[in-house]
């Protein structure tokens, strides 16, 4: 049977045993956003249906995405417009994830941000200095502001000696367009002009943010899922953080990757709304 034919007549897979009955009863559901929620700021079919369904039963939702170009205000802003009541606490970036990060580790430092001004603007609120020359740390991030001249100041600040960092590994982000060059590509770039490879590669696949979700909500590895499009990422974090995983595919990966790629979900569903008909009961 090929690959469509199973999603016609399938609507999820459960790769390890019981996998959808121990979902059913997760209490804490963390969501990748692009590909997984909504493609382009356009909700899945299902996507209201399963936010319906997690505020119906009292459960948990927390969004956790590698897109690190904005700010979580915009991000609460977007959702309220599609209908979806969040908070701020319900948005991890790994933008602000990294600014956060790099705060806790190394105090209040001189950052140039290969970024877009919004998210500048959340390394200045984490308590850095956000500067155009001499910094102690370079960050690249996604950046649809990208321009020559951030890359040319990127690469002599890191080949001068300052750290080099970058909030996400992705190669890519997917769009309604098509796959758009993430902070990974980004980085690729300053890494073989500078020749320095990066100290440091936050958001996922790093289970850190994982387990300082489930430590905020008080809840244990058993009772949460990680729900994602990218194995690599999203699914390879959930297993490192000891949680059950959910590929859904309507973003990158597809059925027959998850079949033949040694990181293995737990389940894989054909959409978000497949897995709210799981907590629902319906299938």
């Amino acid at each position: 049977m090929n690959n469509s034919s199973k999603i016609e007549q399938f609507s999820y897979f459960e790769i390890s045993e019981n996998a959808k009955e121990r979902i059913g009863k997760c209490q804490l559901f963390i969501l990748d956003i692009d590909g997984t929620f909504y493609i382009s700021g356009k909700l899945f079919d299902g996507s209201k249906r399963f936010y319906e369904a997690i505020k119906r039963q009292s459960r948990k939702m927390v969004f956790l995405t590698n897109n690190s170009n904005r700010t979580l205000e915009s991000y609460v802003e977007e959702f309220k417009d599609m209908g979806i009541e969040i908070s701020k606490e319900q948005i991890v970036t790994a933008g602000v994830a990294t600014a956060q990060y790099l705060y806790d580790e190394f105090g209040s430092k001189k950052v140039y941000v290969v970024g877009t001004e919004d998210i500048k603007l959340e390394f200045q609120n984490a308590g850095h200095q956000v500067v155009e020359d001499n910094p102690e740390i370079v960050v690249v991030t996604f950046d649809k502001t990208l321009t020559y001249e951030k890359l040319k100041k990127a690469t002599q600040f890191i080949s001068k000696g300052a750290l080099f960092v970058v909030t996400n590994p992705d190669l890519n982000c997917p769009s309604d367009e098509g796959p758009l060059p993430d902070a990974g590509a980004i980085a690729s770039l300053i890494r073989k002009a500078s020749g320095m490879y990066p100290n440091i590669v936050f958001g996922k696949p790093e289970p850190k943010l994982i387990e300082m979700v489930m430590k905020h909500n008080n809840v244990t590895k058993e009772e949460t899922c990680m729900v994602g499009d990218r194995l690599y990422t999203d699914i390879l974090a959930g297993l490192q953080a000891g949680t059950l995983t959910c590929l859904v595919l309507t973003g990158e990966a597809t059925l027959e990757q998850a079949e033949k790629n040694p990181i293995k979900p737990h389940l894989v569903a054909k959409d978000i709304g497949t897995l709210a008909d799981i907590i629902n009961g319906v299938i």
